[in-house]
C-alpha cells in the first residue's frame, strides 16, 4: 500500500563542487522529512549550492520546500561543509513542519476556521480613543530575507521584523494587498531569492525617523497595515501596526 506522505521523486538542483554523496544525503533526508506532515506531499525539492571558499565562512548553501497539499514549507541553512548546511536545514524544516502539524491538529480539535480566512476588517474607534495595547520587545536573531518570509509564512503573520544577516540591519518582509511579498528597506544591489518560492520584491515603504506619537498618526492616515520606523536618534527598526480591535500592536528589537 502506497503511503500517501511518500514522494517518489525528490527534484534537486545542484551548483558547484557537490558531490554524489551529498547529493544522495541531502535527498535522503528530505523524503524522511516528508512523513512529518501527514498531510499528501505534491512535490519536494532541495536546492545545494558549494561557493567558492576563499572569501566565506559558510560557503555551503542548502534549501528545501516541501508542498504540503498545496502549502508550500521551506527551509534555508547554511555550513561549512555540504553535509553541515543539510544537517542545519534538516533541524529546522523539521521543526517547521511540526509546528505546522501542530497548529492543523490543535485547529482541528478547537474547531478553528481555515488559516487562509481573514477577518473582515478592523473594528472602528475612534482616533483619540486608540493606544498601544500590545508592545512586544524581541531578540532578533540575524537571517537571510528568505528565511525571514520562511519564519513570517509559517506564523501566518502578514509582516515580520528580522535582522538581515547580509546587511546588518533591521528589515521588515511583508505581504502587500497581492499577497505577493515584499521587504523593506530596499538595498541597491541586492540579488533578492525567488528560486523556490514566490520572489521576493523590494517593497515602497521607508525606514522613517518618527516619535511613536507620530508614527502612530502616519499609520492613522494610511492604508498600510503598520509603519516600519526607527524613533529619533536611533537606527534600530520598529513596527506600529493595526490591530484588528482597532488599537495598536508595537513591535521593538531588544537591545
Amino acid at each position: 500500500m502506497t503511503n500517501p506522505n511518500d514522494v517518489c521523486d525528490v527534484e534537486l538542483l545542484a551548483k558547484g563542487e557537490v558531490g554524489a554523496a551529498d547529493r544522495d544525503y541531502a535527498i535522503r533526508k528530505v523524503r524522511v522529512l516528508c512523513e512529518l506532515g501527514h498531510e499528501p506531499v505534491l512535490a519536494a525539492m532541495v536546492k545545494l549550492e558549494l561557493r567558492e571558499k576563499t572569501t566565506l565562512d559558510l560557503p555551503a548553501i542548502a534549501e528545501a520546500s516541501i508542498d504540503l497539499n498545496g502549502a508550500v514549507v521551506r527551509a534555508h541553512a547554511a555550513g561549512q561543509t555540504v553535509t553541515e548546511a543539510v544537517d542545519q536545514l534538516d533541524e529546522r524544516l523539521s521543526r517547521r513542519l511540526r509546528r505546522r502539524r501542530k497548529r492543523l491538529e490543535d485547529r482541528r480539535r478547537s474547531g478553528e476556521p481555515d488559516s487562509n480566512h481573514r477577518p473582515p476588517g478592523y473594528a472602528t474607534i475612534p482616533v483619540d480613543e486608540r493606544q498601544v495595547v500590545c508592545h512586544k520587545t524581541l531578540a532578533l536573531h540575524p537571517m537571510s530575507v528568505e528565511e525571514a518570509a520562511d519564519e513570517m509564512d509559517q506564523l501566518d503573520h502578514d509582516f515580520f521584523l528580522f535582522l538581515d544577516a547580509d546587511h546588518d540591519i533591521d528589515r521588515v518582509v511583508y505581504h502587500n494587498g497581492s499577497r505577493s511579498i515584499c521587504v523593506v528597506p530596499e538595498v541597491a544591489g541586492e540579488g533578492l531569492p525567488g528560486d523556490t518560492r514566490p520572489p521576493i520584491s523590494s517593497g515602497r515603504l521607508v525606514l522613517n525617523h518618527l516619535t511613536l506619537t507620530d508614527a502612530e498618526a502616519l499609520l492613522n492616515e494610511g492604508e498600510e497595515p503598520f509603519v516600519f520606523f526607527a524613533t529619533p536618534g536611533s537606527d534600530r527598526g520598529q513596527v506600529v501596526y493595526r490591530r484588528f480591535d482597532g488599537h495598536y500592536g508595537l513591535i521593538t528589537p531588544a537591545d
